[in-house]
C-alpha cells in the first residue's frame, strides 16, 4: 500500500506511543471523536428528558404531547424522548440541527424511524449501510453494550483503511472454434488440470476438447468410452467437473456420468447411470446434468426431483459400468435441460441451477440419512438469479448476466450462504461488457471465459495507488458554456438512429447514475446526461474496483438535459491528481493513468451535486437497474425512437423512485397487515416455499428487485404490454398517461421479470389484480398526489404534443391526461393521512401552519374556494360591528411569505347597521382554515355553527359561500351582499364539502 498520513491531525497521539502506526493513531483519534460526540448526544437527551418532565412544558395538541426547542415543536413519546417527523424534504437537517447545535458539519445527520442517524462525513465508512455511525432510537434499542437509546458503532470504522493494490485484468488471449477444429462453438463447461484446459463441445456427438494452456494446442479429446457392450459415444455434454485428479463428464442424452483417471493418460475409472446408456433400471440416470465429489461421496443431478448419492469406495476400477446408487438429496421439480453446478464448500454442498437458485445440503447429515433409508433435504433454498459459480480455494467467483464477483468463501458460509458485498466486481474484460458466459474458471489468478464466440484467457495483474491522507488540492470547476461547440452532442433526439438507440454500448445508463461517467481510453472522459432536465453543480466520481474508496473526477457547473460531454482527462487535472470525495485525502493516479493498462472498465461511477435538489433526488435512487433500449422483435413490437426512449427514462426514474421511498418500504414490509393478504410466488397462494410469502421472503425479493440486472424497455402495440427477464414494453397510451396516475400495466410487465427473472400470472409479480400490480398502482398514485415524484409534469418530454405526432405509433388521447378527483382515496392515501399531522374539520391559522408546510396530499385536504377555475383555500373569521360579530366566509390570501388574510373579495360585501356596503377581511393570521381531513366523520357534511350544511356557488361573474336552507338552497345571511347589489339564493350549481 502506499499510503501517506495527515500528521498535523494525529502528532500528539503519535507521541504518546512511539510505537503506534500513522493508521492506528487516526483510528484512535475518530474512536475519540465519536465518543465525544456520542456523550453530548446523550447528555443533550437527558436535559430534554428532564425538561418534558415538567408538565408545564409539554404541549398537548391533537391528544399529542411536544415539547418547544429554540422555537421549533417536537413530539415525545411517554417516556419523554424526543421524537422526528420524517424531514421534508428527506435529507433536510434542520430539525436535528435545531436540536443539536453543537453538531458541526463534519456530521451527516440523516433521519430513521423517528430519530436520527450521525455519520462522520470525514472519517470511516461514509458510505451508509457500512456501519461506522451513530443512532438515536426513540423507542430505544439494544447494542454490544446492553439497552440504550443512543448506539455507538465504531468497530466496523476504517479510517483511510482500504485496500489500495488495485486489480485488473490483462487483455486476453483468445480460442477460437477454428483452434478447436470445429465450425461453432457449442460450449457448455470449461475446467482446468494442471496446465490442461479441458472444454466441452455440446453437440451430437459431444466431446471434450483437452488443451494446453500455455501453447493452446490440442493435445487429446475424450469422445466416449468403451464398454462390454461396444463403444459409448457422447450424446450431448452439459458439465464436467475436476476433483482429486479425476474428470467427471456428466452427459444429458447418453444419460451417465463418467469417471476419469487424469493421473492414469486419462482412463476410465467407473461409468455412473444403468450400465446401458440409457435411463432404464433401478439404477439408472435420467439427463445426467452435473456432479460434485468429495472424499467419500459423489452426488449427481439429473431430471428427476432428488439427487442421486454414491459412495466413492464402490467407484472402482473393478467395477467399471456398474456402480449401485447409495440413496439420494431432495431437489426441486422435474426438468430435463436445467443448467446445474455443484460445488462443496467445506461440509456443504451448494447445487446451483441458473437462474433459479441454489440449493445448500449439510454433508455432515449425509451418512445418517443413508443409513436411515430417508433422502436428505436441503438445508437452505435462495433464490437468486446465478449463472456460473466457480471455487477457487476459499474464493467464490460468480457470475451474473451482467457482472462477476468475487467472494470469501468463509464469508459466504458465516452470512447463511447469502452473497454480500463482493471483494471485487468486474463488468467487462477485453473492453466487452460481461453477458451471456458459458461458463468460468478462475485459478492462479488467471480467468478463463467462454462464450459462444470464443474463449478469452486473462491475467489477473496489480496496480499500486498513492492515496495521500488529510490533503487536498484545488479543482476548477468546469464552464459547460466555455466548452468548445465540438465537445458536445445531444444524446436519444427524435430521429436518433434506431441501431444507436438499441446499442447498450452506446445508448444505456444504469437508473441510479443518470449522470454517466465513461473512460473512453486513457485520456478522453465522456459524461452523458440521461436526466430529462438540466442539472447544476455536478460532480463526477469514480472507484477504482477493488478499492473502495471515491474520488472526485471534477465538477461541471451544469450539464443540459441529454448533453454528451467529450472533455480530455486533462481538463479535470492535468497531473492526475484528483480529491477523495469525501474530501479527506488526495488520490495521485499518474502512475496508472500514464501506463499502458487499459484502464476504461476499471471503474465505477455515480455523481453528487452540493447544491441541486433535483440532482440529490436522483443520485439517491436505490436500484441499480441498467435501462437498455430493445429492438424490433415481431409483430407485436415497435421500432424505438429517441421520444419513446426518453419516456422511458422518465417512466423508470420515476419508478425507482417509488420502490426507493421510505413509503413503498414499509408498506412491502408490512404488506399482509396493510393490503389484507400476502404475496404469493411461483408455487402459488399456498403455505409452501414459492407459496406465501414469508419474512425472509419480503426481505429477499426487495432486495434481488433493487438488483434486477437491467430493464430492456421496448413498445408494444397490442392493447397493454409485454413483458419476460428479457424484454418489457407498454404501449403508446402508457408514456403519457403514467403522469396521471396509469401504473397498472408499467408494474405488470415490470413484475414478468421482477428481479431477472420471468415470472408469470400465477404469481403476484404479475397478476392483475393481485401483488405487484395493484401495489404500485396505489404507490405510485399516492406520490403523484404526494407531489414528490421526480418528473410531475408531462411537458418536460412533452410526449403528448402535437409537435411530436410524427413519432407516435398511436394518436393521443387527451381524456387520459387527467388526474382522480382530489376527493378520490385509494387506500394506500387513507393509510398514510394516519400518520400525518394535518389538523381535523377547522383550526386556526398559527405560525407554525402554513400550506407549504404540507405535503401535497394533505394540501389536497384544504377546502377549496372555486373561484372560476383559481379555487384559492376556504377560510373563514369573526367580523366585528358596532352591533356585535359574525361569522363570515371567504378564500385565502397571502399578504407576503409568512402573513395571510381570509377576505371574501371584491365580488363579495357586507352591510353594516348603519347600510353602507364595505368589502371586508380578517386580520391578518387571524383567521380558521377548513380541514376535511376528519376519518371519524368520512362521508358527512361539513356544517355551519347553525348546522347547516355549507355550500359553495361558482356562476359566471360571480363567487361565493354559503349555507344550505331549508329549500335546498345555497344562499348566505341578509347581509351579505354579491356585487349587483342583491343578496344571492341559488337552487342548482351550488356544491358541497364533504370530509373525507
Amino acid at each position: 500500500m502506499k499510503i501517506k498520513y495527515l500528521p498535523a491531525v494525529i502528532a500528539s497521539l503519535l507521541s504518546v506511543n512511539a510505537y503506534a502506526t500513522t493508521n492506528d493513531a487516526e483510528q484512535s483519534y475518530f474512536k475519540s471523536t465519536s465518543e465525544t460526540m456520542h456523550q453530548s448526544i446523550v447528555n443533550k437527551i437527558d436535559e430534554l428528558r428532564i425538561y418534558a418532565s415538567d408538565a408545564n412544558n409539554v404541549i398537548v395538541e391533537n391528544g399529542k404531547r411536544k415539547i418547544e426547542v429554540n422555537g421549533q415543536k417536537y413530539y415525545i413519546t411517554d417516556d419523554n424522548y424526543i421524537f422526528f417527523d420524517l424531514p421534508k424534504p428527506f435529507l433536510d437537517e434542520t430539525a436535528f440541527r435545531n436540536v443539536f447545535d453543537f453538531i458541526d458539519n463534519d456530521w451527516e445527520l440523516t433521519w430513521y424511524d423517528g430519530g436520527m442517524v450521525v455519520v462522520n462525513k470525514r472519517f470511516g465508512n461514509y458510505d451508509y449501510g457500512n456501519g461506522c455511525l451513530m443512532e438515536y432510537f426513540p423507542d430505544g434499542t439494544v447494542d454490544a453494550n446492553g439497552p440504550t437509546h443512543v448506539a455507538l458503532e465504531t468497530t466496523s470504522c476504517k479510517v483511510n483503511d482500504f485496500e489500495t493494490t488495485q486489480q485488473y485484468f490483462s487483455n486476453g488471449t483468445f480460442i477460437t472454434a477454428e483452434q478447436l477444429g470445429v465450425d461453432n462453438l457449442a460450449i457448455t463447461a470449461v475446467e482446468r488440470y494442471q496446465d490442461r484446459l479441458f472444454v466441452t463441445q455440446d453437440t451430437n456427438p459431444a466431446f471434450i476438447t483437452i488443451l494446453d494452456i500455455n501453447t493452446k494446442e490440442i493435445i487429446g479429446r475424450i469422445e466416449g468410452i468403451d464398454t462390454p457392450r461396444g463403444y459409448q459415444a457422447y450424446n450431448r455434454i452439459n458439465e464436467i467437473s475436476i476433483t482429486d485428479g479425476r474428470l467427471y463428464v456428466s452427459s444429458l442424452s447418453s444419460n451417465r456420468v463418467d469417471i476419469f483417471d487424469l493421473e492414469n493418460n486419462n482412463e476410465l475409472i467407473v461409468s455412473l447411470g444403468s450400465g446401458t446408456g440409457s435411463w432404464s433400471g433401478v439404477n439408472g440416470l435420467i439427463h445426467a446434468q452435473a456432479s460434485a465429489a468429495t472424499n467419500d461421496y459423489v452426488f449427481v443431478t439429473d431430471a428427476q426431483t432428488r439427487i442421486s448419492v454414491y459412495r466413492q469406495k464402490d467407484l472402482t476400477p473393478d467395477n467399471p459400468n456398474f456402480a449401485k446408487r447409495a440413496g439420494f438429496l431432495t431437489f426441486e421439480g422435474k426438468y430435463s435441460n436445467r443448467k446445474v453446478q455443484m460445488h462443496t464448500i467445506g461440509d456443504h454442498l451448494i447445487v446451483s441451477t441458473a437462474d433459479r437458485g441454489y440449493f445448500i445440503y449439510d454433508l455432515t447429515k449425509v451418512e445418517q440419512a443413508l443409513i436411515d433409508g430417508v433422502d436428505l433435504a436441503a438445508e437452505k433454498v435462495v433464490s437468486l438469479n446465478v449463472q456460473k459459480i466457480d471455487l477457487d480455494n476459499n474464493t467464490l467467483v460468480v457470475t451474473f448476466n451482467n457482472r462477476i464477483e468475487w467472494h470469501d468463501a468463509e464469508t459466504f458460509v458465516q452470512n447463511g450462504f447469502e452473497f454480500g458485498e463482493p471483494q471485487k466486481t468486474i463488468k467487462a474484460l477485453d473492453g466487452k461488457a460481461i453477458s451471456n458466459l458459458k461458463d468460468i474458471h478462475f485459478s492462479n489468478n488467471e480467468m478463463v471465459t467462454a462464450t459462444s464466440e470464443r474463449i478469452s484467457i486473462n491475467h489477473l495483474l496489480n496496480n499500486e495507488i498513492t492515496f495521500i491522507s488529510g490533503d487536498t488540492i484545488e479543482q476548477d470547476t468546469i464552464k459547460f458554456d466555455q466548452l468548445m461547440p465540438t465537445s458536445v452532442t445531444q444524446v436519444l433526439g427524435n430521429d436518433e438512429a434506431h441501431e444507436v438507440l438499441t446499442n447498450r454500448e452506446l445508448r444505456s445508463v444504469n437508473i441510479n447514475s443518470l449522470v454517466q461517467t465513461k473512460l473512453l481510453d486513457n485520456n478522453t472522459v465522456q459524461i452523458t446526461n440521461y436526466a430529462a432536465k438540466e442539472l447544476r453543480d455536478i460532480s463526477s466520481e469514480l472507484k477504482l474496483n477493488g478499492v473502495n474508496k471515491w474520488f472526485t473526477l471534477g465538477t461541471i457547473d451544469r450539464i443540459p438535459a441529454y448533453a454528451q460531454i467529450v472533455l480530455p482527462l486533462s481538463a479535470f487535472s492535468s497531473n492526475y491528481q484528483f480529491n477523495s470525495a469525501n474530501h479527506d485525502g488526495v488520490f495521485d493516479l499518474a502512475d496508472l493513468f500514464t501506463s499502458d493498462i487499459e484502464i476504461k472498465d476499471l471503474f465505477e461511477h455515480r455523481f453528487s451535486s452540493s447544491s441541486d435538489e433535483f440532482a440529490q433526488k436522483l443520485s439517491r435512487l436505490k436500484p441499480t437497474w441498467e435501462i437498455r433500449f430493445a429492438g424490433t422483435a415481431d409483430h407485436k413490437w415497435r421500432d424505438m425512437n429517441g421520444l419513446y426512449a426518453r419516456e422511458w427514462l422518465i417512466i423508470m426514474t420515476n419508478f425507482a423512485h417509488l420502490v426507493s421511498s421510505d413509503e413503498f418500504k414499509h408498506v412491502w414490509f408490512n404488506f399482509e397487515d396493510i393490503m389484507d393478504y400476502n404475496m404469493h410466488a411461483y408455487a402459488g397462494p399456498v403455505d409452501q416455499p414459492g407459496g406465501y410469502f414469508t419474512a425472509e421472503d419480503y426481505e429477499y425479493y426487495y432486495n434481488s428487485m433493487l438488483k434486477r440486472p437491467y430493464v430492456n424497455a421496448g413498445i408494444t402495440a397490442m392493447g397493454g404490454g409485454l413483458g419476460s427477464a428479457g424484454i418489457m414494453g407498454v404501449d403508446t397510451w402508457m408514456f403519457y398517461s403514467h403522469y396521471y396516475g396509469q401504473w397498472g400495466i408499467i408494474a405488470h410487465e415490470f413484475g414478468h421479470g421482477f428481479d431477472g427473472k420471468s415470472y408469470g400470472h400465477n404469481t403476484s409479480f404479475a397478476n392483475g389484480g393481485n401483488g405487484w400490480q395493484p401495489l404500485m398502482t396505489v404507490v405510485a398514485n399516492y406520490h403523484i398526489r404526494k407531489g414528490d415524484m421526480p418528473y410531475m409534469d408531462d411537458n418536460i418530454n412533452g410526449f403528448y404534443k402535437e409537435e411530436n405526432s410524427a413519432y407516435h405509433y398511436a394518436g393521443i388521447s387527451h381524456g387520459k391526461r387527467k388526474h382522480r378527483s382530489e376527493s378520490h382515496m385509494y387506500p394506500l392515501d387513507e393509510y398514510f393521512m394516519t400518520f400525518s399531522d394535518m389538523p381535523q374539520g377547522w383550526f386556526a391559522h398559527s405560525e407554525q401552519f402554513t400550506p407549504k408546510a404540507l405535503n401535497n396530499q394533505e394540501r389536497m385536504m384544504l377546502a377549496k374556494m372555486p373561484i372560476h377555475g383559481d379555487d384559492p383555500y376556504l377560510c373563514r373569521f369573526e367580523y366585528t360591528t358596532e352591533t356585535g360579530s359574525t361569522t363570515l366566509h371567504g378564500y385565502v390570501e397571502a399578504v407576503d411569505d409568512t402573513q395571510y388574510r381570509c377576505t371574501g373579495g371584491e365580488e363579495i360585501s357586507y352591510r353594516l347597521p348603519n347600510g353602507d356596503k364595505v368589502n371586508v377581511a380578517s386580520s391578518v393570521n387571524e383567521f380558521e382554515w377548513l380541514s376535511l381531513y376528519s376519518p371519524e366523520q368520512k362521508g358527512e357534511q361539513v356544517v355551519t355553527d347553525n348546522g347547516q350544511a355549507l355550500c359553495a356557488i361558482n356562476k359566471t361573474d360571480f363567487y361565493g359561500i354559503g349555507f344550505v336552507n331549508s329549500g335546498s338552497q345555497c344562499t348566505q345571511q341578509p347581509e351579505v351582499f354579491w356585487s349587483n347589489g342583491n343578496q344571492w339564493k341559488f337552487s342548482n350549481g351550488w356544491i358541497d364539502y364533504k370530509y373525507r
